[in-house]
């Protein structure tokens, strides 16, 4: 029985792991969008730019604006490739754990529950 507690709160632990994990996962995604959304309407204006439409100092404005948002582009996109293999490993070590207990223990914000779920 006290294998089985041990093991239960390794696998609880491993669901905050899971839970943590894919939050920022979610959050980088947002993160990664908003970028990628101001990179396309960046890329419209320099088009605009380029063809005669703007100033030359609103020319100058717009490049240094893209390659700032190229840059957040892709710091948003490396951090969520990084957070996403963080997920992925946290999924792994839960169902590593999950196939030694059996089950996956319902897990409330601080506790584990009496009931028992099986993973599918």
């Amino acid at each position: 029985m006290s294998g089985n507690t041990d093991l239960e709160s390794k696998v609880v632990a491993a669901i905050r792991q899971y839970r943590e994990a894919l939050t920022r996962v979610e959050h980088l995604e947002r993160e990664d969008s908003d970028a990628h959304r101001a990179l396309t309407r960046t890329l419209v204006d320099l088009r605009r730019a380029m063809r005669g439409e703007a100033a030359p100092n609103l020319k100058d404005s717009l490049f240094e604006t893209g390659a700032t948002v190229v840059a957040r582009s892709d710091e948003a996109r490396n951090a969520l490739v990084e957070a996403t293999a963080k997920l992925e490993s946290a999924r792994l070590a839960l169902a590593a754990l999950e196939r030694q207990l059996g089950y996956i223990p319902e897990v409330s914000m601080g506790r584990i529950t009496n009931r028992h779920r099986r993973l599918v």
